[in-house]
């Protein structure tokens, strides 16, 4: 079923129906092939006719390699064999990108942008703050959403086994700044001197008497600084909440939403094995099954002796020594993945599997284009067409 949303009204006319774009996330632990195949997915929906955009929360930048292309806070064309023009890129940068979601964030308050980009808590939070970097992300993806530029957007996810708490974070976020904490360390900001503040009642002398109190309480424990630094930044943010709620929730319902869809993607290792258990476990508890799991070079294809020996009849010692060496290690990898793949069969039984090979080239890129030649006769499995 199509999913549709009505656009904002314009005075040249109503409203329009928008299209919400599916949205596949791709989870998995390190060293998987993660950001490889999530690209690889792209540009097979691509070359099925659909606009992709491929996202990436992975803070090593793996998908510029991958693709092509340079970091960005906003969508960049890719361009690979057979895409077209359907297929862009979004990696955007941890510091640079924060800077763009507050100046969206506060575009009809600049002077409270202002005092927000010279708040020490606020720079904090850009340095460091787990999870900000994943918050700021997802809602710019809710952003380019919006526009009906795209018809399935990929996101692939950090390689950890905590990378789903991510998409979460919106719906988190919106309960928070719509709730009464916000208000609360909001009135421990000053708004004003005394001078120029004007009489307050009775009442309003108490509040203001009592958060006093509270502010210089917090001031002993934390160092005055920090405390004011926080009630300023919170009170600034309270100045533009029922936008910061409305945006985390149109990320919420993106990521968690009906049109939503998770792929796990493993390497023939007991550790990926055992990833991928753990975070459809994690699915499960939100009531989600995976689409598929994808299993990165379970398929092991290497010249054979009959196929290079073929025409030579006195092969040299040395090559035959190479194709023996050959043949073991395709022996080898096959056999883990063989085990690999009947453990999790056997756990995830109700999870689809999808093997894919291992490929070898000379540059990121060539991985991708031979990937997504071997993902596009699953995509009705991985992406469903809307009907």
């Amino acid at each position: 079923m199509t999913t549709s949303r009505r656009a904002p009204a314009s005075p040249a006319g109503p409203a329009a129906a928008v299209t919400e774009p599916q949205v596949v996330v791709c989870a998995g632990g390190g060293g998987v092939g993660k950001t490889t195949t999530a690209a690889a997915l792209g540009l097979a929906l691509a070359r099925s006719g659909r606009r992709a955009l491929v996202v990436t929360m992975d803070p090593a930048r793996r998908l510029a390699g991958a693709l092509g292309v340079p970091v960005a806070d906003a969508p960049t064309p890719v361009a690979l064999p057979d895409a077209g023009t359907r297929l862009w890129a979004l990696m955007p940068d941890p510091r640079r990108s924060l800077r763009t979601f507050v100046a969206q964030l506060f575009a009809d308050e600049p002077a409270a942008e202002t005092r927000v980009l010279a708040n020490g808590v606020y720079r904090g939070l850009a340095d460091a703050a787990a999870g900000v970097h994943e918050l700021v992300t997802m809602n710019l993806v809710a952003r380019v959403a919006a526009g009906d530029t795209f018809d399935v957007v990929v996101i692939d996810t950090a390689p950890s086994r905590h990378a789903l708490d991510a998409l979460d974070y919106p719906r988190r976020l919106a309960a928070l700044l719509g709730g009464r904490p916000v208000a609360w360390l909001a009135a421990l900001a000053p708004r004003g001197t005394a001078a120029d503040a004007p009489p307050r009642a009775p009442a309003g002398r108490l509040l203001a008497w009592g958060a006093g109190r509270v502010e210089r309480l917090v001031g002993r424990v934390t160092g005055p600084g920090l405390a004011r630094d926080t009630a300023a930044l919170f009170s600034d943010l309270a100045l533009v909440r029922e936008r910061f709620v409305a945006l985390a929730h149109r990320a919420s319902e993106l990521l968690l939403g009906e049109r939503a869809g998770y792929l796990l993607v493993a390497g023939p290792t007991a550790a990926a094995r055992d990833d991928a258990v753990f975070l459809a476990a994690r699915l499960g508890k939100q009531g989600r099954t995976p689409r598929a799991l994808l299993l990165n070079r379970a398929d092991v294809h290497v010249p054979l002796h009959d196929r290079v020996l073929r025409g030579l009849p006195d092969p040299p010692p040395a090559l035959l020594a190479a194709l023996d060496a050959l043949e073991q290690e395709r022996t080898a990898r096959t056999a883990a993945a063989d085990l690999q793949a009947r453990e999790l069969e056997k756990r995830l039984s109700d999870v689809p599997l999808v093997r894919l090979p291992y490929l070898e080239a000379t540059t990121p890129d060539a991985v991708v284009v031979a990937l997504a030649a071997d993902l596009q006769p699953h995509l009705r499995t991985l992406v469903p067409l809307d009907t």
